[in-house]
């Protein structure tokens, strides 16, 4: 089934839900280019109209899937029509089942060695039949070229189908730019899942979640980061009103 894009300002997203994602994805992993997907919310898409490099980034991606509420909402304010957003947490335990039942392989990059050590512990116990490729945890620093090569060989080595990358927004979506055609398997560039599925980071409730208020949950964990992202609603809401008034 095709799924045409919705640009919203300025990024091409697929309108689709978590199930309609997954089937997109599973196409493009026998092709064995590195495409990549992103996972956008709020912070991403104000990050692209400061950055020119990311927002070409992000339409160059083989999809880029609403993350965030306040991003699937607006979508739908602006009559988009799907039926959910794509959390990256959530569709990466949905690829790994997948994965787990198609004879897949799974690798993971970024984050840290302590953090992908529990990771790799706690998908064992949630799909046994999960075959794990491998894992690396870069330096917080920029890679070397030889360094950068040997982790490119090493992926690609390994056999790997799929390819979580954990490095933040929007240092991961610029990585996997750059590597895609250099690496084989299918690039998702998560964020802050690693973290939140093996519990280092809380996660909030589901009812809020779906009701935008995930923020709230968030800001006595990492009251700095939220704060800094809430400041930029403002601003991606006048935007988001702004496009509809063009419309």
């Amino acid at each position: 089934m095709t799924h045409n894009p919705f640009n919203f300002q300025g990024i091409k997203f697929l309108p689709v839900d978590i199930d309609a994602a997954l089937e997109v994805v599973g196409r493009r992993i026998p092709d064995e280019r590195g495409d990549y997907f992103c996972f956008a919310n709020i912070h991403v898409v104000m990050e692209s109209h400061k950055d020119p490099e990311l927002r070409s980034i992000l339409n160059n991606s083989a999809g880029n899937f609403p993350d965030g509420m306040g991003v699937a909402l607006a979508l739908k304010f602006l009559g988009s029509r799907f039926e959910d957003r794509v959390r990256g947490a959530d569709f990466m335990l949905r690829l790994c089942a997948y994965a787990a039942g198609n004879n897949l392989r799974v690798f993971f990059y970024g984050n840290t060695a302590q953090t992908l050590e529990a990771l790799e512990d706690k998908l064992r116990s949630m799909f046994p039949n999960i075959q794990m490729a491998g894992a690396v945890s870069p330096p917080f620093r920029p890679l070397t070229r030889e360094e950068d090569e040997a982790y490119v060989k090493q992926i690609n080595d390994s056999g790997a189908d799929i390819l979580f990358v954990s490095l933040g927004a929007p240092k991961q979506e610029k990585w996997m730019a750059e590597h895609k055609g250099r690496i084989r398997p299918v690039q998702l560039g998560v964020g802050a899942a690693f973290s939140f599925i093996t519990g280092k980071v809380r996660e909030a409730p589901k009812w809020m979640q779906k009701t935008a208020l995930e923020w709230l949950f968030r800001l006595p964990q990492q009251p700095k980061k939220t704060f800094v992202r809430m400041l930029l609603v403002p601003e991606f809401i006048f935007r988001t009103l702004l496009q509809l008034l063009r419309r």
